[in-house]
């Protein structure tokens, strides 16, 4: 009986070795195929995401581009107009001389001639009724931030520095907090740096 039993178990592991062989190697199989399928998705959502980050920069790259594009051509337009502006009042201001106010005669020298005295230089100036102030070239020196009693005269690109420098310091665009202010400011430095230009200019003449 005992060897019956023994000769039975053998035949049932016969039988079964061969079944749990391949059920482990399909197993197997099946855990491969999901590992890599798993991998394959991972490595498309990855892509997907660098390629939705990408386009996120480019479009935030583009829209502070064409910020800053607008924020020049507004710059540009403001002070095109009040270069026209002051171009138009100042060349009314040389043919029919101003309309009241303080009547100043531009000198022939840089700032001061050594020659001039207090008496010649006050007898150079004439006073009329109140009106609009017209303001003398040291105060368009001054709000370019630049010295006019300087010995040597100021260069073009000196000149053009300065202005850059102040409008940037006082453009609206910088000062959000108070831009009437600003943009007032930002007039002023415009019709400054016009002011100096055409003293320049008539001075090369």
């Amino acid at each position: 009986m005992l060897i019956l039993v023994c000769l039975l178990t053998l035949f049932i592991i016969y039988l079964y070795t061969p079944f749990m062989l391949s059920f482990q190697k399909l197993n197997k199989m099946q855990t491969a195929s999901w590992r890599n399928a798993s991998n394959s998705s991972n490595r498309g959502s990855f892509s997907e995401d660098a390629r939705r980050r990408y386009y996120q920069r480019m479009q935030q790259e583009y829209e502070e581009e064409q910020e800053r594009v607008q924020r020049i051509r507004h710059m540009q337009s403001v002070f095109n107009r009040e270069r026209n502006k002051f171009r138009r009042s100042y060349e009314a201001w040389r043919e029919n001389g101003p309309p009241g106010g303080y009547n100043y005669v531009p000198r022939d020298d840089w700032y001061w001639q050594t020659d001039t005295s207090h008496s010649e230089h006050k007898n150079r100036r004439t006073y009329t009724p109140a009106g609009p102030r017209v303001y003398p070239m040291s105060h368009h020196y001054t709000v370019l931030g630049l010295d006019r009693l300087r010995t040597t005269p100021y260069t073009d690109a000196e000149v053009k520095n300065a202005f850059r420098t102040k409008a940037m310091e006082v453009h609206p665009d910088q000062n959000q907090d108070n831009r009437d202010a600003a943009e007032e400011k930002f007039k002023e430095v415009v019709k400054s740096y016009e002011a100096i230009k055409l003293e320049r200019k008539n001075d090369a003449r």
